[in-house]
């Protein structure tokens, strides 16, 4: 009769067990869950944030181009790019998309390349000093755009990783989150 009774009373403390370690288990998956949204959270504030730096670099280049087209004015083609940047245009480059940075990226560049080689082919008397600070200016603005677009990416992937998940991704991929894309 005792060993019956011995035996029961070891059913139940397993079962008891069972149950903590299951009710452990699942607490710790939803801290999981809610630990990987949160951190998502907090890298989609920051590439936000970040996005709207670049924003305000690519705008600035272009800002600095279109004061760099007047002061080349009268050495510019008629047909060129460059004469036509006002400011009606740059407003254009006020609001990008991630996706739209590497083209305008690349559209400055070309302005910027176009007016330097205006300026080393042309005589400027007295305008160098003003021409030199632009360039001067488009450079800096240049490594700050690579820094950023590099910060970008650094939570981009930050975001990425948390989005992926293994123990958490079929969640995600049934709200349909997606998948942050780097700036190349």
């Amino acid at each position: 009769m005792q060993i019956t009774v011995l035996a029961a009373g070891i059913d139940f403390y397993g079962y008891f067990a069972l149950a903590a370690v299951g009710i452990t288990l699942t607490i710790a998956y939803f801290l999981a869950i809610f630990f990987s949204f949160r951190f998502m959270g907090n890298f989609k504030k920051k590439i936000k944030n970040q996005s709207e730096k670049v924003n305000i670099i690519i705008y600035q280049k272009f800002e600095i181009l279109s004061t760099l087209s007047q002061e080349l004015d009268s050495y510019i083609r008629d047909d060129s790019r460059l004469k036509h940047l006002k400011k009606e245009e740059i407003k254009n480059y006020m609001s990008l998309s991630p996706k739209e940075f590497s083209d305008a990226y690349s559209i400055s560049n070309q302005l910027a390349a176009r007016a330097q080689k205006i300026y080393v082919s042309n005589e400027f008397n007295g305008r160098q000093r003003v021409i030199d600070q632009l360039l001067e200016s488009l450079y800096d603005l240049d490594n700050k755009y690579f820094e950023s677009i590099q910060i970008y990416n650094s939570f981009a992937i930050g975001y990425n990783y948390w989005r992926n998940l293994f123990s958490t991704r079929w969640i995600k991929n049934i709200l349909k989150i997606k998948k942050i894309d780097l700036i190349a």
